[in-house]
This record gives structure tokens, C-alpha cells and sequence, in this order.
């Protein structure tokens, strides 16, 4: 049986008992770390916690002393109730398959095929999630030492899933199956610019204001160490090794790449002006690929892929586009791009195709696509805003002809596919604040997607799928 609940509240408190350790030890003056001076009388110990309550003020509203260590603190939590429901019945999933290759000794020729599918069980009924989360910042500065901060974020992140018989199961989210790292939700250490722990990617931009259908994003945490350099005060470069395993796109059938080895090197910058902010990343990643290995006893072998994206969000001031009439009126628009080859985690788009397609005789053939994400929030009322954005993807996998039989190629053409897969989602959403801490939502939107293969230079029939979908989401924050 696995236990997963039980030690999350020791957790939570060994982690951030464990940072403030750290952020004091390395903080507080050596002769203040032990009994103190000799013969030296205590301080009162109100004007000294009003005095650190007022140096903590510093690092923003909240912040409270923890004691004299000079450490600053501030804590928090929130929780999200949502659901959702998508009006359809059918849905595209894609099949991996070897073909074997009697006649060779390779490891069989890989061919993918996509149908319509019945997705009635999963659907019929509206999906349903909790995320509640507690979190706790640590901050302090020295001369000496710099900025020293610590960061946790503990999360319970529970939702319906639907199995093809129809049957509800209601779980907490894993992370490379497991529930503790699924559990901590961020968790860092940061020296002046070296932050280590499970922290944002430096990939990832912009996120979407849609609760329940999140969109085409690539956003996530993971584990990493990261460097950031100001260049200015208003531009930063930052580079980072993260968890090759946290974006990796695999079926174990047409892809087979090895856990952990190399980690994924991943850069970033920002230039910010008053109004915007604009960002540009980029990553290489490397993994072994065991198909040839495993399948016939070959060797390894080698695939690279990388991946950029570029974006930008900017406060719209429409006063300066449409004039006086509407003075104190205020946006926020969004928009990030992304490519890939051989990397298509980092697109943020749903598992249609591996990262690579591993050949019958061991050659790779890199999956390649794009991504884009455009958004808008737009401040109705002070405690009404109008949300609205657009995902779009585009992604192909291929792989070259292989002889199945043994005649001639006029015949018994190689075999050899090209499949291509696009999707859109477009959605709407209003947002109210009752009360300062608390949103009310509700979203709608609309899904596409298509696909489409080559065969042995022979065109396949074009499958494609469309469905609207609402949500409902209350948010809070402590």
C-alpha cells in the first residue's frame, strides 16, 4: 500500500524549519550565535522585535521578524475549487506500433496511427479539482553575505480522472509518480543569484488566466540550479540545469530515452520598460536512446533536442490609444512563441507525439513544432475582469523508409509515415472579487484539434474533432 498523506504536515515543517536554519546560521553574527556576551545585559525584547519588524518592512507588506536573527519571514496559503465539463463525445488518440522486420535485424519499422475515438465515459460527467496550498518565504541581507531566501510551497492538488469504463477515481497529483514531489509544489534556496531547489523553469513565460482549461502553456516547476545575473536594473540573463525528466515526451515504444543522465541546459533574458516586459529562452537537451538496445541487444544511441521561445506582456494604457474618455482604464496584453525539435515538452502541448522517433536500425528523427499563446485581461469594474486568450499548436513526426520485405522498393515500397498534429483553443472568462482574497469565475471556450498522415507517400484521411467547455472556479487566499 502506498502511504502518502501522513507525513505531508512533518514535511512542511522539517522544510521550512530546515530553510530558516540555514538563512539564520548563515545571517546572524558570529557572536551572536551563542549565549551572548558575558556580562552584557538583554536588550527589551519588545523595542528589539519592533526595531526587526521595521528592517523587515523592506522586503515587502507582511513580513514579520523571527526573533533576532535577522531573518524575516511571511506566510500564506490559498486554496481552488473548480470544475469543468466538455461537451463531447469523441476525442483524437494517436497509436505506436513496430512493425516487425523479418528479413533484417533491426528493431521493426515504427509507424504511428491516429483515430476518433470514444471518450463518452470520460466525459459524460463534469471533472472536478481542489488545490490548497501553504507556503512560506524567508528573506534576510547582510553586508557580509548578500541576500540569503527560502521558499516552500506545499500543495494538495486532488482531482476526478475517469477510467474508459466510466468510473470516477479522485487522487492527488504524482510527479514522476510519486506523491511527495507531487506535494511540493516549489521548495528553494537562493544565494544572491544562485537559486537551487524546485523553482519555476527559466523557460516558461507567460501564464494564462484561465483556471480550468489552462491552454498551451509551458509552465512548470522543477528541479533545478539556477544562476541570475542583473545586467542592469532593468534586463537580467540566467542560465540553469534542470530535470531532464520533468519535460520528457516518451511511449516506450516509438521512443525509449534513459532516466536522469544529462540534465537540460536552459537559458534566459529579460528586458523590462515601464510599460513591458520581454523574455527569450532557449534549451538543449541530450538523452540516450535504449529501442535498439533493448528491442535486439544493439547499442545506444544519441538524440539531441532544443527549443526556444520568445514573448512579451505589456500593461495597455487606453488612454493613450483611444484618448481622454478613457482615462484610469487599463489591459494587460500577452503573447509568447515557441519552437521545438526533438524537445517538444518545453511547447506546453498535449502527449501527441514522443520527442523522437527512434528507427528499426537505431536512427533518430526528431519531432518538431510550435507553440503560441496570445492573451488579454481587461478591467471592467475594480472588482470585475474580462479574460480572454488563444493556444495554438502545430507538431509532426516522421520517420524514413524501411524494407519489411525483401523485394524490390517498386513493389513493396520501404515503409515510411509522416503524421502532423494541430490544435486550437480559444476561451472567455469573467472574474469577480466579492471580497479582497476571494475570485469568483466562470470561463468557456472552444477546442480543435486534427490530424493527418503520409503512408508511403500516400495520403491518409484527415481525422478532426471540436467541442466546447465551460468552468466554474472559487479561489482564496490567506
Amino acid at each position: 500500500m502506498t502511504r502518502h498523506n501522513s507525513r505531508t504536515p512533518r514535511l512542511v515543517a522539517f522544510c521550512a524549519a530546515l530553510l530558516g536554519s540555514v538563512i539564520a546560521v548563515a545571517i546572524v553574527p558570529e557572536g551572536a550565535r551563542g549565549e551572548g556576551a558575558k556580562g552584557a545585559a538583554p536588550p527589551a525584547a519588545t523595542s528589539l522585535k519592533d526595531g526587526a519588524d521595521n528592517h523587515c518592512r523592506a522586503f515587502g507588506p507582511d513580513y514579520t521578524a523571527v526573533g533576532s536573527t535577522g531573518v524575516c519571514a511571511r506566510a500564506g496559503g490559498g486554496i481552488l475549487v473548480y470544475s469543468g465539463k466538455e461537451f463531447t463525445d469523441r476525442d483524437i488518440v494517436m497509436h505506436g506500433q513496430r512493425i516487425p522486420t523479418l528479413f533484417n535485424t533491426g528493431a521493426g519499422a515504427p509507424i504511428v496511427y491516429y483515430q476518433r475515438d470514444d471518450v463518452s465515459q470520460q466525459t459524460k460527467n463534469p471533472s472536478a479539482g481542489v488545490f490548497a496550498y501553504a507556503q512560506l518565504m524567508l528573506q534576510a541581507r547582510s553586508e557580509d553575505a548578500g541576500l540569503l531566501r527560502g521558499f516552500i510551497r506545499i500543495a494538495a492538488d486532488a482531482r476526478t480522472h475517469y477510467t474508459y469504463d466510466g468510473d470516477m477515481i479522485f487522487d492527488l497529483r504524482k510527479i514522476e509518480n510519486s506523491y511527495y514531489y507531487g506535494a511540493l509544489d516549489e521548495g528553494w534556496v537562493q544565494w544572491n543569484g544562485l537559486k537551487v531547489g524546485v523553482q519555476p523553469s527559466m523557460f516558461g513565460f507567460n501564464r494564462l488566466p484561465s483556471v480550468v482549461t489552462p491552454g498551451y502553456t509551458s509552465i512548470v516547476t522543477t528541479l533545478a540550479a539556477s544562476y541570475t545575473a542583473g545586467l542592469s536594473r532593468n534586463a537580467s540573463l540566467s542560465i540553469a540545469i534542470e530535470d531532464p525528466n520533468r519535460r520528457r515526451m516518451a511511449d516506450g515504444v516509438l521512443a525509449r530515452p534513459d532516466r536522469g543522465g544529462v540534465p537540460d541546459i536552459v537559458a534566459m533574458a529579460r528586458i523590462a520598460t515601464p510599460s513591458t516586459l520581454f523574455h527569450i529562452s532557449g534549451a538543449i537537451r541530450h538523452v540516450d536512446d535504449h529501442v535498439t538496445k533493448d528491442f535486439i541487444g544493439g547499442d545506444e544511441r544519441s538524440a539531441w533536442g532544443w527549443a526556444w521561445s520568445a514573448g512579451l506582456q505589456s500593461r495597455v494604457k487606453w488612454e493613450d490609444i483611444v484618448g481622454a474618455g478613457a482615462q484610469g482604464v487599463y489591459g494587460r496584453f500577452g503573447l509568447t512563441v515557441a519552437q521545438a525539435s526533438g524537445a517538444l515538452g518545453y511547447l506546453g502541448v498535449p502527449f501527441f507525439s514522443p520527442d523522437y522517433i527512434a528507427g528499426g536500425d537505431g536512427r533518430i528523427f526528431n519531432s518538431t513544432g510550435w507553440s503560441g499563446v496570445v492573451s488579454y485581461e481587461h478591467l471592467l469594474a475594480p472588482r470585475v475582469k474580462l479574460n480572454l486568450n488563444a493556444s495554438f499548436f502545430d507538431i509532426s513526426m516522421h520517420s524514413k523508409g524501411e524494407p519489411v520485405v525483401p523485394l524490390d522498393p517498386q513493389v513493396a515500397p520501404d515503409l515510411a509515415f509522416e503524421v502532423g498534429v494541430r490544435g486550437t483553443v480559444l476561451q472567455a472568462g469573467l472574474e469577480f472579487m466579492p471580497m479582497p482574497g476571494m475570485v469568483l469565475g466562470v470561463e468557456g471556450g472552444f477546442t480543435t484539434t486534427e490530424a493527418k498522415g503520409r503512408y508511403v507517400g500516400v495520403a491518409g484521411e484527415k481525422v478532426s474533432v471540436g467541442f466546447p467547455h465551460v468552468g466554474v472556479y472559487l479561489r482564496k487566499t490567506f
